[in-house]
């Protein structure tokens, strides 16, 4: 093998990381069930007629996913879930990582007073899961997605303010902060200049994490019937509906909504860790 050729392989060895193959997979069951999610139902419609005379029919090359009790296509109604649970899951990740890095940020900037008030009420939010939190707003709120999606989103933004706070507290005594303090920036803006640009990398990782999280607690809510609520399609409602069949032998209902929480929440899960490694 000539020297070209082995530094041709150093380069691509350079370039290429353990865990890079995971995460373009990754990237790519999260770019297909995006749009399957949007040409299926637009091409075949959400599976929202009931048939009763074809119910709980096994996978088939008619309906891959097989129907449920009420002879409805599972496998449309899994693709129109998605545009729920995925595109939800992105709006609390987004929500979470903006409002979540604005707060730390300015908490740690201000300090002392502001700083202990932010931090105490971070406290009494962090006291309770996640999940039971987002469970206590939602059943206060209404069973809607959207009261879902706000409740998801204020059960998680104590974290990411506990994250970006820390991260913030490191960057405030940097030499270009104390610089800008000295030139006789305010607070506000030192904050939003120096401080958050520096210190919003790392709750961007945990942002994926969260939108996997969220899309776990969206199931988890609809499961328990206080979340996006039948005939809407929507996996965790889907696994509800789905579980008494399994005695009956009737296995799919409930395993197909349920894979596709699955591969959704690991893919996300799996590039939160690419992003860790790769912007550590």
């Amino acid at each position: 093998m000539t020297p070209i050729d082995n530094a041709l392989r150093g380069n691509v060895a350079g370039r290429m990381r353990p865990g890079d193959s995971f995460a373009y997979a990754a990237f790519g069951v999260l770019a297909v069930l995006i749009a399957m999610g949007v040409v299926v139902p637009l091409l075949y419609g959400d599976g929202d007629v009931a048939m009763k005379t074809q119910g709980l029919l096994p996978p088939s090359w008619e309906h891959p996913f097989g129907t449920d009790r009420y002879g409805r296509d599972i496998f449309l109604r899994s693709m129109a879930a998605v545009r729920i649970d995925v595109t939800l899951g992105f709006a609390v990740a987004l929500s979470v990582l903006v409002f979540g890095s604005i707060v730390g940020a300015l908490s740690a900037t201000f300090g002392r007073t502001v700083d202990m008030v932010i931090m105490r009420i971070t406290d009494v939010f962090l006291a309770f899961p996640a999940v039971v939190l987002a469970l206590i707003i939602t059943a206060s709120l209404g069973k809607s997605a959207w009261f879902a999606a706000i409740a998801v989103a204020i059960a998680y933004t104590p974290p990411m303010v506990r994250l970006s706070r820390s991260k913030a507290l490191e960057i405030r005594s940097a030499d270009y902060v104390a610089a800008g303090r000295l030139s006789g920036a305010s607070t506000v803006g030192l904050a939003f200049r120096h401080v958050l640009p520096n210190a919003v990398k790392y709750p961007f990782v945990q942002s994926t994490l969260v939108a996997s999280w969220a899309i776990l607690d969206f199931a988890a809510l609809s499961f328990l019937g206080v979340g996006v609520q039948p005939p809407t399609p929507e996996w965790g409602s889907m696994i509800a509906e789905g579980v008494g069949d399994i005695l009956l032998g009737s296995w799919w209902p409930s395993f197909f909504p349920g894979s596709m929480i699955l591969l959704s929440a690991a893919s996300f899960q799996i590039i939160g860790d690419w992003l860790d490694r790769r912007l550590r």
